[in-house]
């Protein structure tokens, strides 16, 4: 590790510290470490034809290996990609001080990973893949569905009859989708679970400035509970011609409605921890 840190290289040195042990569980660091090996490969298959190259190395340290460094480090989680620069030679960099490269469902692919390490270097890295004959088929068959979709829904489907149910009902998943969380997603890209020391996986990010992809789906199933409640108590629970049957509807969906809320607010709570609201649960 002493000549990673040196202070006075002339290479760069790219260092992925993980947990691949299957003691781990760390999915995200088995496709960190696969999208590394790709841009690795790549590199030194395209170095050679590269004019005046600069020195780059990829490297691994895993926890079981390194787990003093990890604690001094102060990490709570893996996998972290780190680069140190070169310090002197004509690619060393204005500053060679280590940093950390984000990773996020698109710098953990491949692609992805080899551009951001391209703007960092000033380099095009051009990752070894393998065909993946299974995305264009996916890809296809998806478009195929679609086209049958469409023409179905053109032959057979009047628009113009739905009732206001279907276009209610299609209003509130739009509003779900857009307040769930689902446009950071696209725009950021997070990880869609994240994973603490150990094999513990963590559902939500402690933090209200990050997010993890699966809480989109967790808040927005939330919010839809909440909805169908209200929709229920407001539309269909006083059409209910008995008396002992409304008052037991009635009752339900305003249980259901109170704990959903509260499970709500204890979302909020657990990533703002000034978070003012609290109802029944902590």
């Amino acid at each position: 590790m002493k000549h990673v840190v040196a202070e006075n290289k002339d290479y760069s040195v790219v260092v992925q510290l993980t947990a691949l042990s299957p003691l781990y569980k760390c999915v995200a660091c088995k496709t960190v470490d696969a999208s590394l090996r790709a841009v690795s490969r790549g590199w030194k298959r395209q170095r050679d034809s590269v004019d005046s190259a600069q020195k780059i190395v990829f490297a691994t340290l895993d926890m079981d290996d390194g787990e003093d460094l990890f604690r001094n480090m102060g990490l709570e989680g893996v996998p972290h990609l780190i680069i140190f620069p070169a310090a002197k030679g004509p690619h060393a960099f204005d500053n060679p001080s280590p940093r950390e490269m984000p990773l996020n469902a698109r710098t953990s692919d491949p692609r992805g990973m080899a551009t951001k390490l391209g703007e960092l270097f000033s380099l095009e890295f051009k990752p070894d893949l393998p065909i993946d004959y299974t995305k264009y088929l996916m890809n296809a068959a998806a478009a195929l569905a679609s086209a049958c979709a469409v023409y179905i829904v053109y032959k057979h489907v009047d628009l113009r009859k739905l009732g206001r149910s279907v276009w209610a009902i299609a209003t509130i998943l739009f509003v779900l989708l857009m307040t769930s969380g689902f446009m950071w997603n696209r725009i950021n890209d997070p990880p869609y679970m994240g994973q603490a020391r150990g094999s513990d996986v963590l559902l939500f990010a402690p933090t209200n400035s990050q997010q993890y992809g699966v809480e989109t789906q967790i808040v927005a199933g939330t919010y839809a509970v909440c909805a169908l409640c209200i929709v229920a108590l407001v539309r269909h629970v006083p059409n209910i011609q008995n008396q002992e049957q409304r008052t037991f509807v009635t009752f339900m969906f305003t249980i259901a409605l109170i704990m959903t809320y509260s499970y709500l607010n204890s979302i909020f709570r657990l990533k703002m921890s000034g978070y003012p609201f609290k109802l029944l649960l902590p």
